[in-house]
């Protein structure tokens, strides 16, 4: 959205903007109210949905969140709730491209390097679209799913 709109002051700089440059403005206004009523539900249950996806990965990996230097159950759970409070963000603006190139591009460099593709992939392929599932109406998943792709293509490769 902020792209965007970035984009059309500069594109329409000394004119109006024409009809079909104001389109995206147009879909987005008409999503708004879902947006915000799944971020509203999202960031209720954020830490919730953090502590059900650690307890279903430590089933069936006790030693999932076991690295060279111990126990890292504390930072993977703040990251996968810094992970869901992002995805929301870029859901509730409609920001998939700073989502993409801000955080999971870097993210993904920290999985690789811990050799923590498994978990990742399982958190964001399998459990979290899970979960949000349960959360949403059907209404409210649509305008998450892009989100939920982009996070799960870059992470579970």
């Amino acid at each position: 959205m902020f792209r965007q709109l970035n984009h059309l002051t500069v594109v329409a700089d000394g004119r109006y903007a024409r009809p079909e440059e104001l389109n995206f403005l147009h879909d987005y206004l008409a999503s708004v109210e879902t947006r915000i009523s799944a971020y509203e539900k999202i960031r209720a249950e954020a830490e919730m949905m953090a502590d059900k996806i650690q307890s279903m990965q430590k089933a069936e990996n006790p030693h999932c969140f076991h690295f060279v230097n111990g126990d890292r159950s504390e930072i993977c759970r703040r990251d996968l709730v810094d992970t869901i409070r992002l995805c929301a963000s870029a859901m509730l603006f409609s920001e998939l491209d700073l989502l993409r190139d801000n955080f999971l591009l870097w993210y993904r460099t920290i999985v690789k390097s811990f050799n923590y593709e498994a978990a990742a992939s399982s958190t964001y392929g399998k459990y979290l679209p899970t979960m949000i599932k349960q959360l949403l109406t059907p209404e409210e998943q649509r305008v998450m799913q892009p989100v939920l792709a982009l996070g799960s293509s870059i992470l579970s490769e």
